[in-house]
């Protein structure tokens, strides 16, 4: 598996645009709920729509795909770990403190946060109510990384505490859920997992059935949605959300094999999905607090208005990704892989030109 080449999957990179519109969309239907108990199809009340839980499945499956020659190689740990603090937390900095200042002195856009909070935040300390609600998913984000990095230095050790760790989650959220919670053997992580495990068997074995299996996993998701707006039985949404996402997640591989073109607009979403997922919470709740303002919730009505919220959302997000994320990041990393990268970043420019 050492020798196996990995390309751009462009359908993969798209969906996880797609992912981070679930969160969304997620989102803004608590938010109107909350406040004028108006949502799509009762998704104000639903305790996840499945959005994260894809998020989940993309980012293990990245990881796995684009690193997974460097597992037992532990020269290349470290360097993992850096770029991953780059991706993540400059960003996160940002948006926490720009958040926790415009929510504490602008009264009616959101909560007021104190400095204990901010600071959490700031770590990605694990708590429910972080400032930027993405946050409690990064949490679980880093705590995989450092799982998979602990891989990369050690597989001899840590597959094996790995299994251990993994069969002790799903036994005690299969069985003990209600009575045993921690971070640490959450469900969240093995989502991450599980998406490594897509990866896995993708590169491994010749898989077909892509359409079949894509079909598979919508079904799941629209079987869990139903049971959300009809309660036809109990379930355990979050389990059945991994399983459908997996498939989805497999059979768009197995298409990536092939090389696709996406319109760009969709491949741009994609490659700008951390600062749309680090940034909409902020975002929704600026915006439809300058469209109350503006009595253009009250004109437009509400199902424009969130379409409207929505737009004005992604939009922003896709600006705040170039002209701020993607330049960042690049300097960052230039800084700290040096010469290496600056060549990476100027062939990188000469493809896309």
């Amino acid at each position: 598996m050492a020798g196996k080449k990995t390309g751009k999957l462009s359908l993969v990179q798209a969906s996880r645009g797609l992912a981070i519109l679930f969160v969304l969309i997620g989102h803004i239907n608590i938010l109107f709920y909350s406040r004028y108990e108006y949502d799509w199809f009762d998704m104000g009340k639903w305790e996840r729509t499945g959005g994260v839980d894809f998020f989940f499945v993309v980012t293990g499956f990245m990881i796995y795909y684009l690193y997974h020659r460097h597992i037992g190689n532990p020269q290349k740990a470290a360097g993992f770990l850096l770029k991953r603090l780059i991706r993540i937390f400059p960003m996160l900095w940002i948006f926490t403190v720009l958040t926790a200042a415009l929510y504490n002195l602008v009264p009616g856009i959101g909560n007021g946060y104190s400095a204990e909070v901010v600071l959490k935040s700031l770590i990605l300390y694990p708590m429910k109510e972080p400032v930027l609600s993405s946050a409690w998913s990064l949490s679980h984000v880093g705590f995989f990384y450092l799982i998979f990095s602990c891989l990369m230095f050690s597989p001899k050790i840590f597959k094996p505490a790995a299994v251990v760790w993994a069969l002790i989650t799903v036994v005690s959220e299969l069985f003990f859920r209600d009575s045993f919670s921690s971070f640490f053997f959450s469900f969240s992580t093995l989502e991450i997992i599980a998406g490594s495990l897509v990866a896995y068997m993708m590169l491994t074995y010749r898989l077909g059935y892509s359409t079949l299996l894509i079909y598979l996993g919508l079904s799941g998701y629209l079987t869990n949605w139903l049971n959300n707006i009809y309660s036809y039985t109990e379930i355990h949404a979050p389990l059945l959300y991994c399983i459908s996402a997996m498939l989805i997640m497999l059979g768009i591989s197995i298409k990536d094999r092939t090389s696709r073109e996406i319109p760009r607009s969709i491949s741009f979403i994609g490659d700008a999905s951390y600062s749309l997922y680090i940034t909409h919470g902020p975002l929704l709740q600026l915006y439809l607090f300058i469209y109350e303002k503006m009595h253009i919730v009250e004109a437009a009505g509400y199902f424009l208005s969130m379409c409207i919220i929505i737009l004005s959302t992604v939009l922003s997000a896709c600006f705040i990704y170039k002209s701020i994320e993607k330049p960042m990041s690049q300097k960052l990393r230039q800084l700290a892989f040096g010469k290496s990268e600056r060549n990476r970043a100027v062939q990188s420019m000469a493809k896309t030109s």
